[in-house]
């Protein structure tokens, strides 16, 4: 955008510090009692921070979607994501094996080369199939998207008209979308896509979960647009509308209402998920928590537009400028904090409730991550990447 949007940054912060709360909140889960106030307040984070994706989703589609088609800098951007998947999966593939998370077979009697080809060769399926930790999910996706980022950027292209001020039709951007006798396609056209996008990806899904007889045949599905490129294309839509939204002016009292409609879907996740519960018997109750189900968007969505409006200005707004560079590299570092740190979560259980002593390990994995990106960002050949 033209302008720096600083809730944007901030939203990126926070749903950093979301994705280590949520990892590390996982385990509770797995040891309280259902149904009893542990279990409710946990359940409830989870639902508060799995807005982190598509917040990431939106801001990159809001970024980069508008911008003229340039190979050389997606490029870059392509071989960045692709180098720290190749580093940090090495890194806790080596990690793993050491701590034995990952046990390879190794003959007994087998030579120094041979150790080194099975590990190798493992390695590459990890890599290449499973990935090395958890989180790194969302970074093949990433890549897939920076892969597919210019096809995007020209289809985003055609969605400037009507009100977003003169359009020279024989520019890049809308050279080819000369369709019809409206000549440039309307940003309405866009919501409309959005809408469609999200009964496919996102409605007809999440009645699913309670009534799996109202399934679609897959092969009609097939075709619509996935999870990912939905928030893409939200984020984007949210850059045309810019000015409609406010973005950077400020924050208002009657913004408010943005965040009843996320506490109003947040109950509704709640209910759904108690629904589930009894649904199952017991055997699921978070999958309303995935980020393409109906009441996740409209959390995300309004959390993003609230947060877009924000302007911070003095040591706040400086503040948020100094941490959010530093957001890629502590989700880079996210499982590894976690896991180097449920010692803490363990020791505080004998002395306090769990719930505190989970926020301990919270704050105290939040806080190394943050220190140990701060600390390799000193370095300028590993700023570039982290």
């Amino acid at each position: 955008m033209n302008k720096r949007l600083h809730g944007l940054d901030l939203y990126r912060i926070i749903g950093c510090a979301f994705v280590i709360i949520n990892h590390c909140n996982s385990k509770v889960l797995a040891q309280v009692t259902p149904k009893s106030l542990a279990w409710y307040v946990t359940v409830g984070v989870i639902f508060i921070t799995k807005i982190t994706v598509p917040g990431f989703f939106m801001i990159t589609g809001c970024n980069l979607l508008h911008r003229d088609f340039d190979l050389p800098s997606y490029r870059k951007r392509i071989v960045r994501i692709a180098v720290d998947l190749l580093v940090f999966s090495l890194f806790y593939y080596v990690w793993r094996c050491i701590a034995h998370t990952y046990p390879v077979g190794v003959p007994e009697g087998a030579s120094a080369l041979q150790t080194a080809g099975i590990y190798i060769t493992d390695f590459i399926r990890v890599l290449w199939r499973e990935g090395a930790t958890d989180a790194f999910w969302y970074l093949y996706t990433y890549l897939g998207l920076m892969i597919m980022m210019p096809v995007f950027q020209r289809v985003a292209g055609m969605f400037y008209g009507e009100s977003s001020g003169p359009v020279d039709a024989s520019s890049e951007n809308v050279r080819f979308a000369n369709l019809g006798s409206g000549g440039v396609f309307s940003r309405r056209i866009l919501i409309r896509t959005i809408l469609v996008a999200l009964i496919y990806v996102s409605l007809i899904p999440s009645i699913c979960i309670l009534w799996p007889a109202a399934a679609l045949n897959p092969n009609f599905e097939l075709p619509m647009i996935v999870c990912a490129v939905m928030y893409l294309f939200i984020g984007h839509a949210c850059y045309l509308y810019r000015k409609e939204l406010r973005a950077g002016e400020g924050l208002m009292i009657r913004d408010l209402w943005l965040i009843g409609v996320f506490l109003a879907a947040f109950v509704v996740n709640m209910i759904l998920s108690g629904a589930e519960y009894r649904v199952s018997d017991g055997t699921s109750f978070v999958s309303y928590s995935e980020i393409e189900t109906l009441f996740m968007v409209i959390e995300s969505v309004a959390v993003y537009c609230f947060l877009i409006k924000m302007r911070a200005d003095g040591a706040f707004g400086r503040a948020i400028s100094f941490l959010a560079p530093a957001t890629f590299g502590i989700y880079l570092f996210a499982d590894f904090v976690c896991s180097n740190t449920h010692l803490i979560y363990w020791n505080m259980c004998r002395f306090m409730n769990r719930l505190f002593a989970v926020a301990i390990q919270d704050v105290a994995a939040i806080t190394a991550a943050l220190c140990i990106v701060l600390l390799l960002r000193l370095i300028p050949e590993v700023r570039k990447w982290i």
